[in-house]
């Protein structure tokens, strides 16, 4: 299967493809889970936002965007991807690129409680309780890059994650 990846700040990428982004993220979010909110909330046009994602065909199959909020922790959001794409490593790609994008900063997010496993296998860890949003349980997650957290003495892992793509 021929797919691309691609990533750009706010200012960087076009109409199109925030469009595209914004319907990949309205069929999973909204339609699929049969809840009536609005997915657009103004974070996908700042200055500090970069959307990453996946796609096929002209269709964008996955999905994630990064935000600034402040003293250098970015959070990552609206990680999805369409039903038929799953399981192909197409999130996990743009995870680890993510991470790259990241470099030395902390990255924060609130996760389907189902899903936080998956994140923790890619490097994250629990940074808080579970909270409940839309009746969906929510876990509280962080990534914290290794030389940070050796500076700081914080996290329970000796080595930070390293996409392959990376010089070691």
């Amino acid at each position: 299967m021929d797919v691309s990846y691609f990533y750009g700040t706010a200012g960087e990428i076009d109409a199109v493809s925030l469009y595209r982004l914004l319907t990949l993220r309205s069929t999973v979010f909204v339609v699929a889970r049969r809840q009536p909110w609005l997915d657009p909330d103004g974070r996908d046009i700042e200055p500090g936002t970069t959307h990453l994602w996946a796609e096929h065909e002209g269709v964008t199959v996955s999905t994630m965007r990064l935000t600034a909020e402040g003293d250098g922790v970015l959070r990552m959001g609206r990680v999805c991807t369409l039903l038929s794409y799953r399981r192909q490593g197409h999130a996990t790609f743009l995870l680890g690129h993510a991470l790259v994008i990241a470099g030395a900063r902390p990255v924060i997010s609130d996760v389907y409680a189902r899903s936080a496993d998956w994140f923790i296998r890619r490097g994250f860890e629990p940074r808080g309780g579970r909270t409940v949003v839309d009746g969906e349980a929510h876990t509280s997650i962080q990534h914290v890059p290794a030389a940070r957290r050796a500076a700081t003495g914080t996290g329970s892992r000796a080595a930070g994650y390293v996409p392959a793509w990376t010089s070691a």
